[in-house]
């Protein structure tokens, strides 16, 4: 088939995985006109490095080791697929995997797709380390986006792990690729903006997951809180954005922006009275009156009292309970 792939892998101090990662690259060429691989070293303090360059020795295809100084994933996947030579792009995680064949069983769709689908994306499930393995763990997850990208995105069972999916290297170059401002749900902001851009999504349903990603303890998305929150809102604020400018701002949509708003709200409640404000009030230009989904009591008591001084209430409610249980 006539497609080819550049694998793109940002590293950052991943020695421990790196090489079971690279491993799953095996075998990953057969069927395929052409694969390269590019790995970032992302400013790595650890050996990381050193082991890529040893497995890149026998590598069966062309592959590259670049070094920049830290400027964090976002920035080491930018300067992977500028590099790249690839028609579709792979980015893989450093400590994620790909199951064998996936290139192949994706490249065999794109081959026949038009210019203007931007992304294909397959099944993918979680791996966790129990007793010093790793293993599946979960159920397959297999987002299916449907016609409309957007409305699919917003939906987290819809979301796609970026090592499930090939992304056209002109639609990247048409949106800049990832920004580089951000560290997390930066994968998600890629795509709805290929989506805003008229970017085509395609399915390639599998039985058996394409991709791992390993659920680690000190993953950024774990550790980092505030920011993962923070990157959901700005998300939901950009085609908040979109839909208003484009008159396209249906009751459906208000109404799954503002349950975003509502679980941003609930975390700065207890975090950031100024952010928790300011989306009180996004909440309330955006849908009037809305109630949160859930807990019940809250609904009940936003139904009584308005969501704001419902919300104070079950803060005081959450801080005494903790001093109790201290």
């Amino acid at each position: 088939m006539s497609v080819a792939i550049s694998v793109v892998i940002p590293l950052y101090n991943a020695g421990p995985w790196v090489e079971q990662t690279l491993a799953s690259l095996r075998g990953q060429d057969e069927g395929l006109a052409q694969i390269e691989l590019i790995v970032i070293d992302d400013g790595s303090t650890d050996d990381g490095p050193e082991r890529v360059q040893a497995a890149l020795s026998g590598a069966p295809f062309p592959a590259a080791l670049l070094r920049t100084a830290n400027g964090g994933p976002s920035r080491a996947r930018n300067v992977g697929w500028q590099h790249a030579r690839g028609t579709w792009i792979q980015f893989l995680d450093a400590d994620d995997l790909l199951a064998p064949g996936k290139l192949a069983a994706q490249a065999r769709v794109c081959a026949a797709l038009d210019n203007q689908v931007a992304v294909v994306y397959s099944p993918w499930q979680r791996y966790a380390e129990k007793g010093g393995q790793w293993s599946p763990d979960g159920p397959v997850l297999r987002p299916n986006l449907g016609s409309a990208p957007l409305d699919g995105l917003i939906e987290s069972a819809n979301f796609i792990q970026l090592g499930a999916a090939l992304f056209r290297r002109a639609w990247l170059e048409r949106v800049a690729g990832f920004d580089e401002r951000h560290r997390l749900i930066e994968d998600v902001d890629l795509m709805l903006r290929i989506a805003i851009a008229g970017g085509g999504f395609a399915e390639v349903p599998t039985p058996l997951p394409l991709c791992f990603y390993r659920q680690r303890h000190d993953s950024l998305s774990r550790g980092e809180q505030r920011t993962f929150v923070e990157g959901c809102m700005r998300n939901a604020r950009m085609l908040e954005q979109h839909w208003r400018g484009h008159g396209e701002l249906t009751t459906m949509r208000v109404q799954r922006l503002a349950e975003i708003y509502f679980q941003g709200a609930r975390f700065y409640a207890d975090t950031d009275v100024a952010c928790f404000e300011r989306l009180v009030c996004a909440i309330e230009a955006l849908a009037p009156g809305a109630l949160p989904a859930g807990p019940p009591t809250l609904r009940a008591l936003s139904r009584l009292i308005g969501y704001r001084r419902a919300e104070q209430v079950a803060t005081h409610y959450r801080r005494a309970k903790a001093l109790v249980w201290s």
